[in-house]
C-alpha cells in the first residue's frame, strides 16, 4: 500500500510528494502520514534471505551429492574369457599346493580369464556386472547391484537403488595399496574409501581368507590386459 499525506483540514488522503492537498488546496504537513500506510512498512530482512539461500546451498548440495552417489557409472569394456571360470581356480590350487611344499612360483592371469571368474562370481552375488580392468602398474575394480531398503514397510518392497562402486589399486611389495574409490560418480574420500575395500573384500571370502596365499605375494607386476605374480613361502 503506497505513503499517504493526510489534509488536516479535509482528511484527503494525499499521495507522497505533494506539497498542497488535491481536494482543498491547504499545505500539507508531512508529519501527518497515515498510520495505516505505515504500519504497511517493513524493513528488508536480509537475515530471512540469508536464511532462505543458505537452506537453498544446502538442499542443491544434498541433491548433488545424492545424484553423483545415485548415478550409476557406466560398465568399463574388459576383455571377458568364460573359461576363467574354471582357469582362474586351477590356477590359485596350483599355488596352493605349490606353497604347501615350500616352493616358489610365477604365474600370470590375464584379464580376460580374471573377468570369466568375476562374472560367475557376479551371479552368486546377485550382481549386475563385476569386473576388473587391468591397466599398467594398477587396476580397477567395479560392480553393480541393485541396493534394498532394509525397512519392514510394504509400500518399499518392490524399491531398488542401483548403486555402483569401483576401487582402483595397485601392489608395491606383494601388498595392495587402494588409489582411489568412487560411489557412483561420488569419489569417496578418506576412511569412505574403505567402505569399497571393504565390499570388494566381501565379494572374495575365499580368496581373502587364504592367509598363507596372500602372504606369500612378493611381487606383483601389472601390465595392460595381464598380471604377473611372483609368489614364495615365508622365509624365502
Amino acid at each position: 500500500m503506497a505513503i499517504k499525506i493526510v489534509c488536516s483540514s479535509c482528511g484527503f488522503q494525499n499521495d507522497l510528494g505533494r506539497i498542497f492537498c488535491s481536494q482543498c488546496g491547504l499545505k500539507l504537513d508531512l508529519r501527518d502520514t497515515s498510520m495505516e500506510a505505515l504500519q504497511d512498512r517493513r524493513e528488508f530482512d536480509f537475515g530471512k534471505l540469508f536464511r532462505w539461500l543458505l537452506s537453498l546451498l544446502v538442499l542443491f548440495t544434498v541433491a548433488s551429492v545424492a545424484g553423483l552417489a545415485l548415478w550409476p557409472s557406466t560398465k568399463v569394456p574388459v576383455y571377458m574369457d568364460a573359461a576363467g571360470s574354471r582357469q582362474v581356480p586351477v590356477k590359485l590350487a596350483a599355488i596352493l599346493r605349490a606353497l604347501s611344499y615350500n616352493k616358489a612360483m610365477t604365474l600370470d592371469f590375464d584379464e580376460g580369464e580374471l573377468n570369466g571368474f568375476l562374472a560367475e562370481r557376479a551371479k552368486v552375488k546377485n550382481l549386475k556386472f563385476f569386473t576388473i580392468d587391468l591397466k599398467p602398474g594398477a587396476f580397477e575394480l567395479s560392480a553393480s547391484l541393485d541396493w534394498k531398503p532394509s525397512a519392514k514397510q510394504t509400500y518399499l518392497e518392490k524399491v531398488k537403488v542401483p548403486v555402483t562402486l569401483s576401487l582402483r589399486g595397485g601392489f608395491q611389495g606383494g601388498v595392495f595399496f587402494p588409489e582411489r574409490a568412487w560411489l557412483g560418480h561420488l569419489p569417496l574420500p578418506g576412511k569412505a574409501a574403505r567402505l569399497a575395500t571393504d565390499f570388494f573384500a566381501s565379494l572374495l571370502p575365499d580368496i581373502i581368507s587364504q592367509q598363507r596365499l596372500i602372504d606369500s605375494l612378493r611381487s606383483v607386476a601389472i601390465e595392460e590386459r595381464r598380471a604377473d605374480l611372483t609368489l614364495a613361502p615365508a622365509g624365502q
